[in-house]
Order: C-alpha cells, then sequence, then structure tokens
C-alpha cells in the first residue's frame, strides 16, 4: 500500500533496553536471563526482529518463530502478573498471526484484549487494539466490510475521549484502506478531516496526508490536485524540518511529473529520492523499485547507458537475495538493454524476471508492471501469441494507474488484431477509449501548467507578505526601545520606594527574630527533654527484652531439673522438645536487645544461632549436614517467633525421623524473597520421607498441631511436599 504503517506498542522496550539490538544480541542476552520482566522485554522484542522481513521467501516460518517466542512472553508475564505486558504479548501473538494470513487467529486475539480494556474501562486502550487490528488486517474482499466495522470501533471510542492524535491517526489509516477500495471520494473525505484535527491541535506535520492526497489523486487521473498537493507537501516539510520521510515526498512529486510527461523534472527527483534512500538504507526492494522508475524517465531522455551504469553501481553496492529484489533488477536490466537495441540479452534478462514474478503474489503492483513491461516486449518484436500472455496476467491485478491500464488495453488491442481476435479486439479497443475519456486533455493539460504558475506566484506573494511582516517587526523595535526608556523612569522612582518598604521590612524582621531566639531556646529545651525520654525509654524496652530471656533460661533451667526426676522416655522428651521451643522464643529476645533495632530482627543471624542449638542439642556430628540459604531481611518479633518455632519443630522432626539408624543426610534451610515484601522459607530433607498413608490435615501430634497453627498467625498456609524426602514450606508476606 501507499502507506507502510509502523506497529504501535503499550510498552516502551526501548526505554529499558538498548536500541538497534540485532537478533543475534538479543538471543544472546535472552540465554542468561533470569525468569523476571527483563526477560518479557527481551522476548518481545526478539520476536519483533521477524515483522521487518515482510518480503523473505521463508515468510511463514518466520512468522511461526516470532508466534512461539511471545507465547513465551505471554505465559511468562503473565505468571508474573504484569498485566500490561502481557495484553502487549497477546496483541504481538496477533500481529505476527495477521501477517501469516491467519486472520481468524488475530482477530480472535485482538478481539480477547480489546475485551479485557472494555471491561476495564479503558477506552483509550480498547481503541488502539481495534485501529491496531484493523491496520494489521490483510485488506482482501472477505474481510472488508468487517475491517470498516474495526474502524468504526476505534474512531467513535476516539471521539469519545477527545483524543485528537488517535483520531486523526485512525482517519489516515481508514483512508488508505478506502483506498484500497476504489473508494476516491471517501479517501479524500478522511484525510482532509484528519488534516483539520492536526490544525485544531496547532501541529505542523500534515505532510504525509498531503503526500497521501496527491497518490490517490495521481492514480484517479486529477492531475491537477495531485500536483497541487505534492508541491504542497514538499514545501511544508521543507519549512518545518519534518524530513524522516522527505524520500517517499520526493518520489510522489517524482510520480506526478512522470504522469505529466515531464521527463527532465521527474528525473530530478526520482535521482533525489534514490540518494535519500541510500542513505536511510532502506530496504533493497525499495531501493531497485526507485532505481526502476529512474531507468524509465532516462530511458526516454535516451540516456539508456547512463542508467545501465547507475544499475551496475547498484548491484554492487546492494546485492538482491529475495525473489522480489532479483526480479526487480533483472527487469531493470531489461529496461537498459531494451534501449540499447540489445534484444537478445534484454529478451534473457525478462525472462528471467518473469520466472520470478511467477513465485511473487499477483496483486502486487510491481508484478504487473512486471508482465507489462515484457509483454509489450514481444509486442514489439512481432510475438504476438507470448505478448497476450504476459498481457493477461498483467489484467488480472487490478489496482494499476489510469495511464498504465490504458496502455494495457491498447496493447491488447494490438495483439488481438493481430491475432485475428477482432471481437475481443473491439472490446479491448472500447476499453481503451473509455480509459481515454477519464484522463485530462490537452485543455486540462493548460490548467495544470497555469496551476503550477499560479502556485510559483502564490509563492511569491506569500515573500512579499513575508517582507511586509518583517518590516512591521522592525517598527514594533522602534516603537518598544521608546517605551523602553519611558519604563526604565518609571521603574527607578519605583526603586527608591521598594527600598525604603525593605528598610522598614528589615527593622520588623530584626524584632522578629529577636522574639523567634527565645522561642527557639524554648523548644530546645523541650526537645532535649524528649530526647533524654527516647533514650530511657529504649533502656527500659531493652532491659524488657533482656529479662524475658532470662525468665526464658530460668524455665529451661527448671525444665532440666524436672526431667531429671522423670523415669519415662516420653515425658522426658516432651520437656526436651519444650526446652528447645523457648529456645526458639529466647533467641527473638536476645537478638532484640543486643542489637540497635528493638523492633525487629536479623533473620539470618538467628536462624544460624537457632540451627547450631538444634544441631548441638540432637549431637548431630558430621551425620547430618546443613545447608543454609537465608536472605538478608529483618522482620519484626510478630513475625518471628512463629517462624522460629516452625523451624524448630520441622528441624526437629527432620532430625529425628528423616534419617533412621543414623543414616548420613542433608536438611536445606531456605528464605527467599520472590516478590516485593513476598518470602518463601523452605525446610526440606533427603530422608525417607512421610508414610504414603499421612495425611497432615488429620495429623494429631503436637509438633504438626503447631505449624498449622503458627502459619496461621502469618496469614498463610502450611505446605508439606514429598519429593526424594520431605519439605515444609511457607509462603508469606512481611510485615512493614
Amino acid at each position: 500500500m501507499a502507506v507502510l504503517w509502523m506497529m504501535a506498542t503499550v510498552v516502551p522496550l526501548s526505554a529499558q533496553l538498548p536500541a538497534g539490538l540485532s537478533r543475534a544480541a538479543l538471543q544472546q542476552r535472552l540465554e542468561v536471563s533470569k525468569p523476571d520482566s527483563n526477560r518479557v522485554l527481551l522476548l518481545m522484542a526478539l520476536g519483533k526482529t521477524y515483522f521487518g522481513e515482510r518480503y523473505s521467501d521463508d515468510r511463514a516460518l518466520l512468522m511461526d518463530s516470532a508466534i512461539g517466542i511471545f507465547r513465551q512472553a505471554i505465559q511468562l508475564s503473565e505468571r508474573l502478573q504484569l498485566k500490561n505486558w502481557w495484553l502487549e504479548s497477546m496483541q504481538l501473538e496477533g500481529d505476527a498471526h495477521l501477517g501469516k494470513l491467519e486472520t481468524d487467529t488475530g482477530i480472535q486475539l485482538f478481539s480477547r484484549v480489546a475485551g479485557i480494556y472494555h471491561a476495564q474501562g479503558e477506552p483509550s486502550k480498547e481503541a488502539h487494539a481495534w485501529l491496531r487490528l484493523a491496520r494489521q488486517m490483510s485488506w482482501g474482499p472477505p474481510y472488508f466490510v468487517q475491517i470498516q466495522g474495526f474502524y468504526d470501533k476505534a474512531i467513535h471510542l476516539f471521539v469519545q475521549t477527545h483524543d485528537l492524535v488517535g483520531e486523526a491517526d485512525a482517519r489516515v489509516s481508514l483512508s488508505d484502506y478506502l483506498w484500497a477500495g476504489n473508494h476516491f471520494d471517501a479517501t479524500e473525505k478522511e484525510l482532509l478531516h484528519a488534516i483539520d484535527l492536526h490544525r485544531q491541535m496547532k501541529s505542523t506535520r500534515v505532510s504525509p496526508m498531503y503526500n497521501y492526497l496527491s497518490e490517490v489523486n495521481r492514480y484517479r487521473g486529477a492531475y491537477e490536485k495531485s500536483l497541487r498537493y505534492a508541491t504542497t507537501c514538499v514545501d511544508n516539510a521543507l519549512l518545518h524540518h519534518d524530513t524522516i520521510r522527505i524520500d517517499l515526498y520526493y518520489g510522489e512529486l517524482a510520480l506526478v511529473y512522470d504522469e505529466l510527461g515531464r521527463c527532465e523534472e521527474s528525473s530530478y527527483w526520482y535521482r533525489k529520492t534514490l540518494q535519500k534512500r541510500i542513505d536511510r538504507k532502506i530496504n533493497r526492494t525499495e531501493l531497485f523499485k526507485t532505481a526502476n522508475l529512474l531507468i524509465r524517465q532516462l530511458v526516454k531522455l535516451q540516456r539508456s547507458r547512463e542508467a545501465l551504469a547507475m544499475m551496475d553501481s547498484l548491484v554492487r553496492t546492494h546485492t538482491p537475495k529475495t525473489i522480489f529484489e532479483k526480479a526487480i533488477a533483472l527487469q531493470n536490466y531489461a529496461l537498459c538493454y531494451d534501449a540499447l537495441k540489445q534484444y537478445a540479452a534484454a529478451e534473457n534478462y525478462y525472462n528471467s524476471m518473469a520466472a520470478y514474478f511467477r513465485q511473487a503474489p499477483l496483486n502486487e503492483e510491481y508484478v504487473f508492471g512486471g508482465n507489462l513491461d515484457i509483454g509489450r516486449f514481444y509486442l514489439q518484436h512481432g510475438q504476438y501469441v507470448k505478448a497476450h500472455g504476459y498481457l493477461d496476467s498483467a489484467l488480472a491485478y487490478r489496482g494499476a494507474r489510469l495511464t498504465d491500464q490504458r496502455a494495457l488495453q491498447h496493447m491488447l488491442f494490438t495483439a488481438d488484431s493481430a491475432l485475428g481476435n477482432y471481437t475481443a479486439a473491439i472490446r479491448d479497443l472500447q476499453q481503451y477509449e473509455l480509459l481515454s475519456d477519464s484522463l485530462y486533455n490537452e485543455k486540462k493539460s493548460r490548467q495544470i501548467e497555469e496551476l503550477t504558475i499560479q502556485y510559483e506566484t502564490e509563492k511569491k506573494v506569500q515573500n512579499i507578505r513575508l517582507l511586509e511582516k518583517e518590516t512591521r517587526f522592525q517598527q514594533a523595535e522602534l516603537n518598544k526601545e521608546k517605551n523602553t526608556r519611558r519604563w526604565m523612569l518609571g521603574v527607578g522612582v519605583l526603586l527608591v520606594v521598594i527600598v525604603a518598604l525593605l528598610i522598614n521590612y528589615a527593622r520588623l524582621k530584626q524584632r522578629t527574630n529577636s522574639k523567634l531566639q527565645v522561642q527557639q531556646l524554648v523548644i530546645e529545651r523541650k526537645n532535649d527533654d524528649l530526647q533524654h525520654l527516647v533514650e530511657e525509654k529504649e533502656w527500659l524496652v531493652r532491659e524488657i527484652h533482656h529479662r524475658v530471656k532470662n525468665n526464658f533460661h530460668t524455665v529451661m533451667g527448671l525444665l532440666r531439673t524436672q526431667s531429671a526426676y522423670l523415669q519415662g522416655d516420653e515425658a522426658i522428651e516432651a520437656l526436651a522438645e519444650s526446652q528447645q521451643r523457648i529456645q526458639a522464643m529466647s533467641l527473638v529476645h536476645q537478638k532484640l536487645y543486643q542489637s540497635d533495632n528493638l523492633s525487629a530482627i536479623n533473620m539470618a543471624a538467628y536462624i544460624h544461632e537457632l540451627v547450631d542449638y538444634l544441631k548441638d542439642s540432637f549431637h548431630t556430628g558430621r551425620t547430618i549436614r546443613f545447608n543454609l540459604r537465608i536472605e538478608p531481611v529483618a522482620l519484626n518479633i510478630s513475625q518471628c517467633i512463629p517462624l522460629g518455632l516452625i523451624l524448630n519443630e520441622a528441624i526437629t522432626n527432620a532430625i529425628k525421623y528423616a534419617f533412621p539408624d543414623k543414616r548420613e543426610g542433608r536438611i536445606d534451610v531456605v528464605l527467599e524473597k520472590t516478590l516485593p515484601d513476598h518470602y518463601i522459607l523452605s525446610i526440606k530433607d533427603n530422608g525417607v520421607g512421610l508414610p504414603p498413608c499421612f495425611d497432615p490435615e488429620k495429623s494429631r501430634t503436637l509438633g504438626m498441631k503447631l505449624m498449622r497453627g503458627l502459619s496461621g498467625d502469618l496469614d498463610t498456609s502450611l505446605q508439606l511436599i514429598h519429593d526424594n524426602g520431605t519439605e515444609i514450606r511457607l509462603d508469606f508476606v512481611a510485615e512493614a
């Protein structure tokens, strides 16, 4: 189509990844990335690298690769609860399906995203989803009405939210779609509406719309409008430095002069277009297409050797690779050799070109041009049957310019007449006459010249007005200078008044400062008193924790003394377990009074000390190895005590029951952060595991009841996992 739309992304990837990373660089980063938000960005960026290969021979395979990558991004962003990236990944997968012509699947994905935005009350994002779907769909007849509906939804939502930028963008895209259906008047109406919206926004970025207006009118044969719009487009772009796509605007002006038969002007603008596109390192297909148009003008100007030398230079620096690139390069050489009357070489190039174009879709404009050229070649050499075959292939394309359609009908008339197909020849001639009536006659050509003169006159008038404006500006500057002198006198008087006021203000401020200093002394004394109270409070709290710890140790001593008078093993074991639980709580208070922070405990130091105590209590020696991986996090006392008791119960059970007959084993204790303020505590052994019939919910043991109850204090649930041993896991949120 005339306008190649760039895909908009909801997520600003360039803000978080270096720009211009190659596919290999992205894959290398992906291999060493972690399953986090950065990996989602890498997946989306890697998948989008496949979108640029529009003319690749392996387009379907490349789109399949992109789809697989985007699905990984969808799954990871959903798991990480990254809503915006999850929705953007779904839209990117939809883009890939549409690029592969799997239209129904693409519609389903975009409709799902738009539905989510609608349910969440986000009409702007919903509008962009519908617009993106309409742009990316193939504008063939099966979906024509459906696409119009998607555009209407997007525009309605943009109007509803007063989004002038979005509405203008949507109307320009809709005009491209309407033109594809040959609705020229509706196309021009939408483009003029978009320009009016830009004027309301005080925007000068209207060159693309004027360029498009020129293109539409050129295709319908309204050359006076086309020339006016094309020159306005170039002037606006240069005036407002909107030159990102200046090559596109130069190319359109060259095409208009081409239609008017003004070869010198046309070749001048084609050459500027080609050089700009070489500088921009645009894709090779566009370079060879631009060279094709320039070669045709040089041939008309009898500069065929210059055209051939230019083509040799272009092929040396930009070797053609894809079907389209090779076909267009061969077509260009054929035109050169045909003009140089080296007909055998020209025929070889034409036949090679045709072989490549037979692998390409018939609805491509340059396939039409190739068939038209080779048909004309064989017609000029009297090979009417061959010529007719290629001309029939060209006839299958319905989007050609009126001049090319008329030339095609005239060539068909010549071929049918020579072959004796007189009925068909009459039909061809009638069609030729009909197309001729649609084109402008000599009178209208004179009108075009008058319009050109009028345009130049208007430019001169504008320059005169600009000079007049500068004169008025200079006069205003002189008046301004006179007024400045008057103002300076007034300002001098005003300064005297201000100085007097400032002196008075300084005296008032001095008196106020004296009062403030007295008040400051009173405040400082009060602050000293408060600081003393705070220090006294901290000392009392520290003393309380110390005494609580000592009381716990007294209780532990009483339990040890009591156990010496007991006979039953079960009672002795129960007292020992109670001592261990009390030690877990005692450690909390010990850590509190030993640290500067009286409300939170460093869990790494606490857990290491608790594990060392349990190892010494059970005399594990080297039989059981402990592997601790604890993140340095500080938790308050309301969470430390439940966690300490759970750790005590889990590790005690693992030491006592996981490794019977003093077998060797390992116990892993992990405390790690998963999300902000979210932590996982895991105690895992590689022992014999729990009996198959063990049900933690029905267990009546004191240890299991304690752990279930304590996990409730942490607002979470206890997970018991059987996998080559036993793992107890808690997923909890740290309190502020």
